[in-house]
């Protein structure tokens, strides 16, 4: 997998500015839509997400818990597309909010997905891995190295290697139509770090189609404001980007030892 550059806001006075700056009001508050796994993957399931058929996989490694869902992820496992992983690990399914019947989402200028994630005390973070974010376009055309008109962002975990690394470093991996090829690009990598703690930890992201902004909040503290996405002011927002997995597409990615994760409450909603 490429290196690519950063995003990352410069210093301390981008964070003191995202604190007093807000994002711009919208028209009007749409109702907020919430998602869960009690019935997954039963077709109520699919229906209240609106699950299309494109990109999925890792169903059989998903199950439903009193409305969260667990996912394992096996030893050494990393994207469908490794040829040298021992195991195979994660899941990954795009939503629709029009399918959902939430059209009104789709049409509005800025979204925020808000859920809650657990990491348990035995997690692996390997070398990094994704994280549901929210996309716009045509599903497959922003992630696996392959670029259209389309964008997404999803969260991912980064772990240094060498002599003083940090551990579980979060970002935002963005795809968006300003990048022409390759794979996404980091923003924001650092703000933060993930929890393997075996505690449920809400994480937020806002994004603003027509500014290009992306906010972060963890567990109700904001963590990053960055214009960290481009070109994306005529693609509507299509639904959330449900990705998990160690990777990467090589081995080096993934866990030493089987790992499960766990996600519930999903909401996204208008800031």
């Amino acid at each position: 997998m490429r290196t690519h550059r950063s995003r990352r806001a410069a210093g301390l006075l981008g964070l003191v500015l995202a604190a007093a700056v807000s994002l711009p009001a919208t028209a009007s508050a749409a109702e907020p839509w919430n998602g869960d796994f009690a019935d997954f993957p039963a077709d109520s399931w699919s229906q209240q997400w609106g699950v299309v058929g494109d990109g999925q996989f890792g169903f059989d490694r998903m199950s439903g818990q009193d409305g969260a869902v667990d996912v394992f992820y096996g030893q050494g496992s990393s994207a469908p597309s490794c040829e040298d992983c021992p195991s195979e690990g994660g899941g990954q399914f795009y939503s629709d909010f029009t399918a959902a019947g939430r059209g009104d989402l789709a049409e509005a200028r800025s979204l925020q997905l808000t859920y809650q994630v657990r990491f348990p005390a035995d997690w692996d973070f390997g070398k990094g891995g994704k994280l549901p974010g929210l996309y716009g376009g045509k599903p497959g055309e922003a992630g696996g190295g392959n670029h259209g008109q389309a964008w997404s962002t999803r969260f991912m975990w980064r772990n240094d290697a060498g002599s003083g690394a940090r551990r579980a470093d979060g970002e935002v991996y963005v795809y968006d139509p300003s990048m022409g090829d390759g794979y996404g690009e980091d923003v924001g990598r650092g703000a933060w770090q993930w929890q393997a703690d075996d505690q449920w930890h809400t994480v937020q992201q806002t994004v603003d189609r027509d500014s290009g902004r992306i906010l972060v909040s963890i567990d109700g503290q904001q963590v990053l404001d960055e214009q960290g996405i481009q070109q994306i002011s005529d693609i509507p927002f299509s639904g959330i980007f449900f990705s998990t997995f160690f990777g990467g597409h090589a081995t080096e990615w993934g866990p030493s030892h089987d790992v499960h994760a766990q996600f519930r409450d999903f909401q996204v909603s208008t800031p």
